[in-house]
């Protein structure tokens, strides 16, 4: 195995290192669940950029909200199942859930083993919309359907990632941008970064 001399980027001629969607499960409720066409994440919180008269230019960014997790995911109908149904819930209208579901997706990139791959599980969701297209120019039904989180955390062999290492994959147990509360906060100890003591002292 090499390094490339500028940028530190694996080589190695005998494995693939790109990500791939084949690599992916997701599981609700510790059932897999299948036919799931794209499954996309979205997190994003705003900022306030703090300015000042007299000064041409920002002196501070400061987040000014927690941050907002968001599921998108289209499914094939398969086996009879709705896309409600397919994550293990006993309904199939969006009026109807009461219970908030976790979603566990395991990406096996690093390793074949659970101790090698990275889990991240998206805790105490919500439907936030359900669409079903039916189309002429295509037999196949597809549904559709949006989630809010209350909270996501990533693990891997049981910690967080800054606190872990892989032989495969790149490596970062070692780099010297590591918070421990930010690896708290990442592996689901914590809801966030920002609640915690040192805030304003807090560098690299």
């Amino acid at each position: 195995m090499a390094d490339y001399p500028r940028t530190g980027s694996i080589l190695d001629s005998g494995r693939s290192r790109t990500g791939l969607s084949t690599q992916i499960i997701v599981f609700a409720n510790n059932e897999p669940v299948g036919a799931i066409q794209s499954f996309q994440e979205s997190q994003s919180r705003s900022n306030k950029k703090v300015t000042e008269v007299g000064t041409d230019g920002h002196i501070e960014i400061v987040p000014q909200s927690p941050v907002g997790i968001t599921l998108s995911v289209t499914r094939i109908a398969f086996d009879g199942l709705s896309i409600t149904e397919a994550f293990s819930r006993g309904w199939r209208n969006l009026t109807s859930q009461r219970i908030p579901f976790d979603i566990v997706v395991i990406d096996s990139f690093a390793g074949e083993g659970f101790e090698e791959a990275i889990v991240t599980t998206y805790h105490n969701c919500w439907f936030t919309s359900t669409s079903r297209t039916f189309s002429s120019d295509n037999y196949v039904i597809s549904e559709q359907c949006g989630m809010d989180c209350e909270y996501v955390s990533t693990t891997r062999g049981g910690e967080s990632i800054a606190n872990s290492s892989v032989e495969l994959g790149r490596d970062i147990s070692a780099s010297q941008q590591r918070d421990a509360v930010e690896a708290a906060a990442d592996s689901g100890k914590r809801r966030g970064a920002l609640d915690f003591p040192g805030i304003i002292t807090a560098a690299y």
